[in-house]
């Protein structure tokens, strides 16, 4: 289990956007109170969430803050989900979502807390190519949802395996180990083909889910032993290319060294998404000598494969909702291919449960 520790960010988040789910209309105003009293037993009632990355640690932040008793579950050794960090003696990597805007009102919310929380800064890199502020976590993206994860019970390399309706009233959680958990509401915030095996012989609302197309991407971490001055610090390319991104990692405030995160194009990951990582990391090296005359031999490299990298198209709803309201789904799939969704989302869901949303159901012990 992760280490515990107290935290200073919670949130009363102001919900602007109009968002309509079930005939509910979250287009009104919502502050969400730090300590909410809920409804019957809501104050103690015990919440699953599967996924830690920026849905599941929106959620868990703001159902806490609620009074809710949250646990996380996360099938990796880390949090972030796509707001990942990898490091090595060359120095840190990025590897995937390269930076942090807002255009809502959440996300606005939220990064301002991160920023206060000190977990985010300004980046405006050389190349920079599209408006707004650009935020990136500290000191690696990842660092961005620590503040929400701190102090809540997180449970690393713990996939959750099946979910089952219980008797009385509440989920059960299996995770890979064989243990059984009650929990009187799941929230999961996996990628929706991971989301659907959890879900969907459970409720046929989640049967939605198969409509989510997704983009994979290679990435290529790669790191030189001197300064390459010809490469801008961030540079775009075709999606049918192994070359869609380039970004120099080492540009962003707390970063060390001269590496770079290289995206290949989705188009073309999907063409060359069963390949082995070598092949494949030998061709995005090829095509960055290619595109940049004299690159030098890299001190280091390695290649990871996202599988569900980018939302080509979403549901058009925040989240899906059991019919017994125990069970929901959200994240970015939901509403958008940008981090933002999945804010945005995460949001939507949670006041729908602080409301007084889903089926009253009796707290645990």
């Amino acid at each position: 289990m992760a280490k515990a520790h107290r935290s200073s960010l919670r949130f009363e988040v102001a919900i602007m956007s109009r968002l309509m789910v079930g005939g509910v209309d979250f287009g009104q105003p919502l502050i969400r109170p730090m300590c909410s009293a809920g409804r019957g037993n809501a104050m103690a009632e015990k919440v699953a969430i599967i996924g830690a990355g920026l849905a599941g640690a929106v959620c868990a932040r703001a159902l806490a803050d609620a009074g809710r008793r949250v646990c996380v579950f996360e099938k990796s050794g880390g949090t972030g989900g796509r707001l990942s960090t990898r490091r090595s003696a060359s120095g840190e990597f990025d590897h995937g979502a390269q930076y942090l805007t807002a255009r809502g009102a959440a996300m606005g919310a939220l990064l301002a807390r991160l920023a206060d929380a000190g977990a985010i800064a300004s980046w405006t890199p050389d190349g920079k190519d599209r408006p707004g502020d650009w935020h990136v976590g500290l000191p690696g993206m990842s660092g961005a949802v620590k503040p929400l994860l701190a102090g809540l019970d997180v449970r690393l390399r713990t996939p959750v395996e099946t979910l089952r309706l219980a008797a009385d009233a509440g989920v059960e959680v299996v995770t890979g180990d064989g243990a059984r958990h009650g929990f009187d509401r799941v929230i999961v915030t996996a990628p929706s083909p991971q989301a659907h095996a959890l879900t969907g012989a459970l409720d046929a609302r989640f049967d939605a889910l198969g409509g989510i197309v997704y983009a994979p991407c290679w990435a290529a971490m790669v790191a030189f032993d001197r300064p390459l001055p010809d490469l801008p610090d961030l540079w775009r390319g075709a999606d049918d290319a192994p070359l869609a991104l380039i970004a120099r990692n080492g540009s962003k405030p707390g970063r060390t060294g001269e590496t770079f995160v290289i995206h290949a194009g989705g188009a073309w990951s999907a063409r060359n998404l069963e390949r082995p990582a070598g092949p494949v990391l030998e061709e995005m090296l090829a095509a960055l000598s290619a595109h940049a005359k004299g690159v030098p031999a890299p001190v280091h490299a390695a290649a990871h494969r996202w599988r569900h990298a980018r939302v080509d198209a979403p549901l058009g709803t925040p989240f899906i909702e059991s019919a017994c309201g125990r069970i929901a789904v959200c994240g970015d799939g939901m509403l958008g291919g940008r981090a933002e969704a999945a804010v945005d989302s995460a949001d939507a869901l949670v006041a729908h449960i602080v409301a007084g949303g889903g089926q009253a159901v009796p707290a645990r012990p």
